[in-house]
């Protein structure tokens, strides 16, 4: 018994020194990352530029514990102007008290620098908790600024209900039409998910529509609409069809073929003439062929050369396209049954390509006869045994015969320079020296109304005579026949 009264009074003598020694022990110290401040203050604790520890209650939208500051003063930056953009800018070791940019406004932030690091306090009375107070107004913040922007959008835009039902409308939408009047034409056309139609709109007193582009976001509660004026560009479109259509009517009438390609080198554009000319089908033009396709088919047809080396064939084509581009391009083409083709590639606007097909069979023939004319009047004029010479009206010598050149020693079609009358009779002179009957022959020519002159004849010197006449021609064009002769006594007695 004694011995379980010792034991109970050893128990209650170690209970009653923990009681004394827990009353005499001072409480543990908070933890050195935060001191806890009175509810209506969110803190946060920084270093190195990240949060290490915060008493806020809420957080921005996707941050986490350790959020840096760069994306902490972004949540701050709407409703306080001044946050530095990195810690590094705080003015030394004291507090920086900012104010709210709204005047209405009477939260506080302060930032407050440590050897640790930084302290962030932010206190929006009367609300007890700051930081969710702070984003509920940056969302309704943001919102409003979605709101705002969506009413002055100047695209009509409206939201309708799963129903059909027009739920909001901005100011754009209200001032240029009613949804609501035009739903049917909206449904039929553009079903889907950022599907697009064009709606036309005439507007009251208006001669000619609007047209809108319109078109839809889907979402679980209805349709998000917008709209866009694209009337310069329907009226540009019109304008470029009715101008194509011009164009295509001017070319129909038109004797030369036309091929245009665009940039994609398809055949955009060709008239009636370039079916007529390369027997090419309406049906093979109308496909829209490339470049190649249809200098082949020309190739297949014959209505080009035949190119010495079909290797070489495709390098030949780059080449007159390349030519086409630089407007460089033009060529005749002959071609069997004495049929002659100019071919001329000129490039066009948006890196297209134009080919022109001519016909000029009957120009050749025609130029082909009058060379042949002039080469056999050469000939006539080459068998005559008088000197002959045929000035023009401009006093440039434009014609002599063979005998002319072997008096002269010149031959007017070879210099590089027009033969003047001054250069004919110094050439004259020098072949035959007789200073006076030159002078003479070169005041006739050089008179504009040379009257019909009689043969002459005169001494040349060393026992040669000169025989000339002068020619009016017409035009005002003369022609000089010159003959010498060596015996002079014969020639005189003959007379």
């Amino acid at each position: 018994m004694l011995w379980l009264q010792l034991g109970v009074l050893a128990g209650c003598i170690s209970l009653g020194l923990l009681w004394l020694i827990g009353r005499l022990t001072p409480p543990p110290p908070a933890p050195a990352s935060l001191v806890r401040l009175p509810s209506g203050v969110a803190t946060f604790l920084f270093a190195d530029e990240l949060m290490f520890d915060h008493e806020a209650g809420v957080l921005p939208d996707g941050a986490s514990d350790a959020m840096p500051w760069g994306q902490f003063r972004d949540w701050l930056a709407p409703r306080f102007g001044g946050l530095p953009t990195s810690q590094a800018e705080l003015p030394g070791a004291a507090s920086l008290e900012l104010s709210p940019v709204r005047s209405d406004d009477t939260a506080r932030l302060t930032l407050t620098p440590s050897a640790h690091g930084l302290r962030v306090d932010l206190v929006d009375p009367p609300h007890s908790c700051p930081a969710e107070r702070h984003e509920m107004l940056i969302t309704k913040w943001r919102m409003d600024d979605i709101i705002d922007a969506f009413e002055r959008a100047p695209q009509p835009m409206w939201k309708t209900a799963v129903s059909g039902e027009i739920i909001w409308r901005n100011a754009a939408c209200s001032a240029a039409f009613d949804p609501a009047v035009h739903g049917e034409a909206l449904g039929a056309t553009g079903q889907g998910d950022g599907a697009a139609c064009r709606l036309p709109v005439t507007p009251d007193g208006a001669a000619r529509p609007r047209w809108y582009e319109v078109s839809r976001a889907q979402h679980d509660w209805g349709t998000l609409h917008h709209a866009t004026d694209i009337t310069k560009v329907v009226t540009a479109e019109r304008m470029q069809q009715d101008f194509v259509q011009t164009l295509t009517k001017t070319f129909a009438y038109l004797t030369i073929g036309l091929a245009v390609f665009d940039r994609n080198r398809k055949l955009a554009l060709f008239n009636p003439a370039l079916v007529d000319l390369t027997s090419l089908g309406a049906e093979f033009l109308s496909a829209q062929p490339d470049l190649m396709a249809f200098f082949d088919k020309l190739r297949d047809r014959r209505v080009m050369p035949e190119p010495r080396s079909y290797a070489s064939w495709r390098t030949q084509i780059s080449e007159v396209i390349g030519a086409a581009e630089g407007g460089l391009y033009q060529e005749t083409w002959s071609l069997p049954n004495d049929v002659t083709y100019r071919v001329t590639g000129r490039p066009h606007p948006d890196g297209a390509v134009a080919f022109l097909f001519e016909d000029i069979s009957a120009e050749v023939m025609v130029e082909r006869r009058f060379r042949a004319q002039l080469d056999l009047r050469q000939s006539a004029l080459d068998t005559l045994p008088e000197a002959v010479m045929v000035i023009g009206p401009g006093n440039v010598v434009t014609l002599c015969n063979a005998a002319a050149i072997d008096l002269i020693g010149v031959d007017p079609d070879t210099s590089f320079a027009d033969m003047s009358v001054s250069d004919l009779i110094h050439s004259c002179t020098r072949a035959l020296p007789a200073p006076a009957i030159w002078s003479e022959i070169e005041t006739k020519l050089s008179s504009r109304n040379p009257r019909a002159s009689k043969r002459t004849a005169a001494l040349a010197g060393r026992g040669s005579s000169l025989t000339y006449r002068i020619e009016p021609l017409p035009g005002g064009a003369r022609m000089l026949a010159l003959q010498t002769c060596v015996d002079l006594p014969a020639r005189i007695a003959a007379g």
